[in-house]
């Protein structure tokens, strides 16, 4: 696996290396990070149009994956252009913006392009008679084949020019230079727009007057039309630009003057969460939910919801699956698991859950956990029993998020636990050193690594782990017999068989391999490994929210590959995830993907206790 030792102590620093290293020819850059959110069958396309084609890799169409996190790289009219790996394969494509929810950053569409001439001087206006750049007393001059970035375009006297940076002897510049003396890098595939006061021929080459027709007629480009640039020639010591564009739905080629084109270049551009919601009256959001997909009986308690946190959207995750089947395969003995402390209505009596012979209910996990009762799986499967303040939580997207994820709020959840303020050491494979941290710290860095939010991580670790305010399990003491110096934060492994306990082979999975990041013989190292897990496993692959690690209810492994094996979990973190949160709620815009089933019944599924 690619992660081992070269993620090890790298941190918050590894996402800004990758964010610095991008070429100066690239088109585009991107700091934006969302998902793929959508109902129906869909495919990535080569182009912002589905006229492109579908990407295809190994002779199959690629097909986006629901929830899947993308980096979203440029955008073009309602297209976004997004890149993902998925299978070690890096694809890149183009998915509707109505496709893809952005959790957080911004898109930045840069345009480069090199000097073409011998030797330019540099304006400090869009005009060859005001004054020119200089260091000292001499002019500022770019010779050929030096790089530029065009930061904006602008028509003086019918003359194009471009406002530039650069940098020269480590001092970075601004300033004008004429679009005839700029070569576009990477100008295949770049958007632009029509310029002009009016509708403007499509020339079939540059410089020359023979207009390109389509269906027998003259093609006539309108005002405000969205082009696409596929190439670029100066011809009688003007630059042409050669464009393609639909034009009675058939794709037509040729030329424009560059100086009726303008491109789209979006810079430092704010990009909603999801869909904007906030400004929408309780009637107008009602029937936006109605139309996105949720059934009536989800739209009261989401009204409430979207009162209380205008900022908050919600999407219905359409399952396409049978509420009643549902129930059956998760209702399986052994598969959920409850307290065996919780009455009788919460607990199985199925064939293989239950000794009627002895009163007593079968253990799966120790001495104390039992299988749930159909009618406990039902109450906690149902989404619309947790459509509030708290509940939502398990519905909430846990890709990291830099903005709203904080130490801070890391702490809070690690509130009466003794890992709260704390400090440990760890030794450091870089340096060969001892170092220390807090706990909090330590999230936050496996969220970095990860792309896992840390305030899932520490709920987990929470859950999993804690056992009062002042004890830990023996997975994470470093002192249990036969695994001295091996640390199990998440218990990943910890499973209960007629060979171990869940304690003992959770240990033994993290003192063997050399997969993340193992062995696990630190507490740094198993805090970022299982991060690294946890993301690799259960969020990337779109179990990325607490219900979905533990109702897996995606197409991939279906009633199987379940995190928790506590029924009670998701509900459970829910609750520290709201805490962490806090009083910044209000302002904080967050996503939530709430499960949808045919056939559910109009009544809310009822706890099974009074």
């Amino acid at each position: 696996m690619k992660h081992k030792k070269k993620l090890f102590g790298l941190g918050i620093g590894m996402a800004a290396a990758i964010a610095l290293g991008s070429a100066p020819a690239k088109q585009a850059s991107a700091a934006a990070v969302g998902y793929i959110n959508i109902t129906k069958i869909t495919y990535l396309y080569n182009g912002a149009g589905t006229s492109t084609g579908v990407v295809v890799s190994n002779k199959k169409k690629v097909r986006l994956t629901n929830y899947k996190k993308v980096s979203v790289i440029g955008k073009k009219g309602d297209w976004y252009h997004i890149k993902y790996t998925q299978n070690k394969v890096v694809y890149k494509g183009y998915a509707k913006k109505n496709q893809v929810s952005v959790l957080s950053g911004q898109v930045k569409t840069a345009v480069y392009g090199r000097i073409n001439v011998n030797s330019t001087k540099i304006w400090k206006s869009a005009d060859s008679s005001s004054k020119t750049l200089r260091s000292g007393k001499k002019n500022i001059t770019l010779k050929r084949t030096n790089k530029v970035q065009i930061v904006s375009e602008k028509l003086v006297k019918n003359v194009k020019w471009y406002k530039v940076s650069f940098s020269l002897s480590g001092t970075a510049y601004k300033g004008y230079i004429k679009s005839k003396n700029v070569y576009l890098l990477a100008e295949k595939g770049l958007p632009a727009i029509m310029k002009t006061t009016k509708s403007i021929p499509l020339y079939k080459k540059a410089g020359k007057k023979t207009v390109v027709r389509s269906k027998g007629k003259k093609v006539s480009i309108p005002k405000k039309l969205e082009l696409t640039i596929t190439g670029q020639k100066l011809a009688a010591g003007k630059k042409y630009i050669a464009v393609k564009m639909v034009y009675n739905k058939k794709t037509v080629k040729g030329y424009v003057a560059d100086k009726n084109i303008a491109f789209q270049i979006v810079t430092d551009e704010n990009i909603a969460t999801a869909t904007d919601l906030s400004t929408l009256s309780d009637p107008q959001f009602r029937a936006a939910m109605l139309e996105a997909g949720f059934p009536s009986s989800y739209i009261g308690a989401l009204a409430q919801l979207h009162q209380a946190y205008p900022k908050w959207s919600f999407s219905p995750y359409i399952t396409g699956l049978d509420w009643n089947t549902v129930i059956s395969k998760e209702s399986k003995v052994g598969l959920n698991l409850i307290s065996n402390a919780k009455s009788a209505e919460w607990k199985s009596k199925a064939a293989g859950a239950y000794n009627a012979t002895t009163g007593k209910y079968i253990p799966f996990d120790g001495s104390t956990w039992v299988t749930a009762s159909e009618a406990a799986v039902r109450y906690y499967m149902d989404p619309r029993n947790f459509l509030d303040g708290r509940g939502i939580f398990q519905f909430e997207s846990l890709a990291y998020n830099k903005i709203s994820h904080t130490q801070s709020g890391v702490e809070s959840i690690l509130k009466n636990t003794p890992m709260y303020n704390k400090t440990f050491s760890y030794p450091d494979d870089v340096t060969n050193t001892t170092k220390s941290m807090k706990y909090s710290q330590a999230f936050m860095a496996a969220a970095d690594t990860s792309g896992v939010s840390p305030y899932h991580l520490a709920s987990r670790v929470k859950q999993e782990v804690v056992i009062s305010p002042t004890t830990m399990s023996d997975s994470v003491s470093g002192t249990r017999s036969g695994y001295t110096g091996i640390y199990n934060f998440y218990n990943i492994g910890a499973t209960n068989t007629t060979s171990g306990s869940a304690v003992n082979n959770g240990l033994k999975w993290a003192s063997t391999g050399t997969s993340y990041l193992r062995p696990w013989n630190s507490r740094y190292r198993s805090i970022v490994g299982g991060a690294i897990y946890i993301g690799e496993k259960y969020i990337n692959v779109g179990q990325n929210t607490s219900y979905l690690q533990k109702f897996n209810v995606t197409e991939k492994n279906r009633y199987n590959h379940q995190y928790m094996s506590n029924i009670e979990a998701p509900n459970s973190e829910a609750t520290k995830t709201a805490s962490a949160y806090s009083a910044t709620l209000n302002e904080m815009t967050l996503v939530f993907s709430i499960p949808v089933y045919t056939n559910m019944p109009e009544e809310v599924s009822p706890i099974p206790t009074k």
